[in-house]
């Protein structure tokens, strides 16, 4: 059974593994046929000065049999337009998620009260989502898992803070991902470093993220 990475930018470097790859919306982008694709428009890069340019390839993107999910979307604080314009950029991109069924893969950089709210209204209660890359105190973990959130975890798990592997062991098993981002690190010493602090196996992990694929985006991984 393969290992699941649940979000990276370079899925040439875990051949043996299932993974998500998540493709910011360009002009000139070109899609992979083949493996699974998730698209959306990155926070970073809502400041466009006609986020039309980026809009209009997303939503056609999303029409290719491979994009199994829309992100990274959501807000940062720290890079893009402002959280207002962010907001309804994310909103509009939760509402296209509510109309085509599929899962939203969220983007959070010190943002988590605006996020919550936005994805607290009514309409948007039952989307599956899930914050990729988390890296937040314990508390947070707590908050969003509360709130029908998954957590992936990347390779800052391999060398942890305390808090980092308190936030991990907060995660519901049936919550959880793992993933290398734009990390040329492994999938297996992510996995690797999760079994140490979660003192269970890497093959309980692999088959723990084999349910969560499915259950997560509604289809088998490879």
């Amino acid at each position: 059974m393969k290992l699941i990475n649940f979000h990276t930018h370079k899925p040439e470097l875990s051949p043996n593994a299932v993974c998500v790859y998540p493709i910011n919306v360009e002009l000139d982008t070109i899609f992979p046929k083949e493996g699974f694709i998730t698209t959306g428009v990155h926070p970073w890069h809502t400041n466009s000065e006609n986020i039309n340019q980026r809009i209009e390839p997303f939503k056609k993107a999303l029409k290719q049999t491979n994009v199994i999910g829309i992100g990274e979307i959501g807000l940062d604080r720290l890079k893009g337009a402002s959280l207002i314009k962010q907001t309804e950029i994310l909103e509009y991109q939760l509402d296209i998620s509510l109309e085509i069924n599929k899962p939203v893969i969220l983007h959070c950089v010190r943002s988590w009260s605006e996020l919550v709210t936005a994805m607290s209204k009514k309409k948007y209660k039952n989307i599956v989502k899930a914050i990729h890359g988390f890296r937040a105190k314990p508390e947070i973990a707590t908050m969003l898992v509360s709130q029908d959130y998954y957590l992936s975890f990347g390779s800052a798990i391999i060398n942890a803070t305390p808090e980092l592997a308190e936030a991990l062991t907060l995660v519901p098993r049936n919550r959880l991902f793992l993933e290398t981002d734009d990390s040329d690190i492994p999938i297996y010493e992510v996995y690797d470093a999760a079994s140490d602090i979660l003192d269970t196996t890497i093959e309980e992990l692999v088959q723990l993220s084999h349910s969560n694929f499915y259950n997560f985006f509604g289809i088998a991984p490879e």
